[in-house]
Parts: C-alpha cells; structure tokens; sequence
C-alpha cells in the first residue's frame, strides 16, 4: 500500500509521552479528512466538539500491516528506548530542584525564607512562575499605590489582588508577615480603589462650605492654601468639635489609617510650605498610625501625643477594649508612650484630650 502520513512523525509524541506501557490500542490521533480518505479510515473516524476528525493508531497500523510490537520496535528504533517512570520523575525532580535553587537565589532572601515557612517545595515548584511574580510584592511601596495597579504591576492582572483571589490571598501573608497580624492594605500602602480614597477637610478649601470630601482624583487639581498652619486629626468628632470652635483654621480628618487621597493631599500642603500637626488616640493603633505618618512625611509635628499629655489626662483613660499589640516604634517620642500605654494598660482617646483644651 502507498503510504500517503508519516505515522513515525505522527505518533512521536505519543510514543515519548505514553509509550512506556506500549498500550498503543489507546492511541488516537488528529487527521485531515482528505487523509482520512486516503487511507479510507473516514468511516471509522469520529468527529470531536471542536470539529476534528479522531482516529484510533491501531486502525493506521493495521493498514500498514503492522502488528503492535513491530510499531513499538520500529518507534524505539527511530526515537531511542524510554526513560521508566521512576527514572522520568528523578529527572523532573532533579530539574525542578535546578529551578528551585535558581529562584532562591533571585529573590530577596527574607522573601525566601517567607515561602519556606509558609509552603512546601512542592507547593512553590507547582506554580513557580507565580511566586517569581509576587516576589515584586515583598517590598512595600515607597509612594501609596492602588490596588488594581499594584495588581497589574505584579502579576499581570488588575483584579488579581480582588477579594477570594489568590493573589491576595499571599499579598495578605506577606503584608502580615511584615507588619503584623493586624495589618492592612493600607499599612502597605496599598490602596483599593480611586472613588473609596478621598480626603475631608474643614475650613481648608476656598468654597463656601466648612466641610469638603476631596476624590483622589481631584487632589492635584483643586487649590490649596499657602504657608498655613492645618490640623490633622485622626477622628471625625474631634475635627468637627474643633472646625466649629476654630473656624479660623484649617483642618484634615484622617479618620484612623492615613489612605491614599489623604497622603496625596498632606505631600502638596508640605510643598506649599504649610505647618501641619497631627493628632491622634493614646492607644496602640494610634501611635503606631502616628509613627506611620511620620516615617512618610517627618515634616509633621505631633501635637498632645507625648508623655506629658498621656500623663496629664490620665484620670481620662480607659482599659483597653480591642487593641493591636505593637511592638515597638521608630520616633523616641511616641516609643516613651507607647511603653507607657503597655505599662499601665490604659489608653486616652483624643476626644478625651481635647475636652481639657
């Protein structure tokens, strides 16, 4: 009969991948229907979903006249005899070990030692390609991000980092792992969305109202005072209490956790050469949102988050109900308090301290 396929080259791949059981009688192949009609194997062929025509390799043979052990032999001829199971997998391991090395070497070293810690070389060696990616999540953004953007700089996908995702799954690991338990997107720098991020001011802006919420997206374009003293306050009571009592100043709610819009709006008061005060709750959480802000942007003074302060209104403080357990923080300052607070076990909310004033 003239052979019209190459059934070598056809079957190759199936012979490297399958062939060491030799169970050619489940072989199938993809042909063309024009060779299908050549061999006149149509009939025998069975379409696909997709529309490709499937055939067995024991019928091709059979038209060859060729029994199962002579393609086997023939096969083993022309692409070498094959590896065992056992021997394919010691090959793979051995590869996979390469890459494995390979990647440790790459990375930082702490985010190295974070993936041994929270999972297996099995697990890693799965999906290598994705711990490669996440490794440009480990360091923590030198300037606020949001959150769709940190996703597409880091693996690809503005929605990899969405909620039930396992990209954030592990930036979660990874924030915490840094920064603590308790620690947020935020803490990282790392903001979700434009429309959630806005700043509120009170006697700040130019416009006939006291208040004004500023989207992200407006923060660069608005105008904004001049060589200015303005208050930043971590809660929403205290700024309206002192933005009625003080309408002559100018003041920034940063309502706990500094976000993004806020941040953006402190960077162009400083450019404008205004002196900013901030404060917050005496508690853990709020010194170490002080310290946070601080580190960002030194140029700040606090304002009532001192030892005095804690020590002069401490009739004023309460146990603590929910509380982070800070270790410790980078300004002396609000460390001296922060011991205190542990020490005594108590803590002052700002609302407290600004009925004294």
């Amino acid at each position: 009969m003239k052979i019209v396929i190459d059934w070598h080259a056809l079957t190759r791949d199936l012979y490297l991948e399958k062939g060491e059981d030799q169970q050619l009688k489940n072989w199938q192949v993809t042909l063309t229907k024009a060779d299908l009609l050549d061999l006149g194997l149509l009939t025998e062929a069975k379409l696909d979903k997709d529309g490709n025509y499937r055939i067995r390799c024991d019928q091709i043979f059979e038209q060859y006249h060729k029994s199962r052990a002579e393609v086997f032999q023939e096969l083993e001829d022309k692409y070498g005899p094959l590896l065992s199971k056992k021997d394919k997998r010691k090959l793979k391991a051995s590869a996979d070990q390469v890459k494995l090395d390979k990647f440790k070497e790459d990375v930082a070293p702490a985010y190295a030692a974070f993936l041994a810690k929270n999972f297996s070389e099995k697990q890693i060696i799965s999906d290598l390609p994705f711990y490669q990616k996440m490794a440009k999540a480990w360091e923590r953004p030198a300037e606020g991000v949001l959150l769709p953007t940190f996703a597409l700089q880091v693996l690809g996908d503005p929605h990899a980092f969405d909620r039930g995702r396992r990209g954030r799954g592990l930036l979660e690991k990874i924030i915490q792992s840094q920064l603590g338990e308790e620690a947020t997107l935020e803490d990282f720098n790392v903001y979700p969305d434009q429309l959630y991020n806005f700043a509120m001011t009170a006697n700040l802006l130019d416009t006939p109202l006291t208040y004004d919420i500023i989207a992200l997206p407006d923060i660069d374009q608005i105008a904004l005072p001049e060589k200015i003293k303005v208050y930043l306050h971590e809660n929403s009571g205290v700024t309206t209490a002192l933005a009625s009592k003080f309408p002559d100043r100018a003041f920034v709610c940063t309502g706990g956790q500094v976000n993004f819009a806020t941040k953006k709006l402190i960077k162009r008061l400083l450019a404008n050469s205004c002196q900013l005060y901030y404060s917050g709750d005496l508690d853990q959480s709020g010194i170490k949102i002080a310290d946070n802000l601080l580190l960002e942007f030194p140029e700040i003074h606090l304002l009532n988050m001192d030892l005095k302060t804690y020590k002069e209104h401490y009739q004023a403080s309460v146990p603590p109900v929910k509380d982070k357990q800070i270790k410790e923080v980078e300004n002396p300052d609000l460390q001296e308090v922060l011991t205190e607070i542990q020490q005594k076990k108590r803590v002052i909310f700002e609302e407290a301290i600004h009925e004294f004033l």
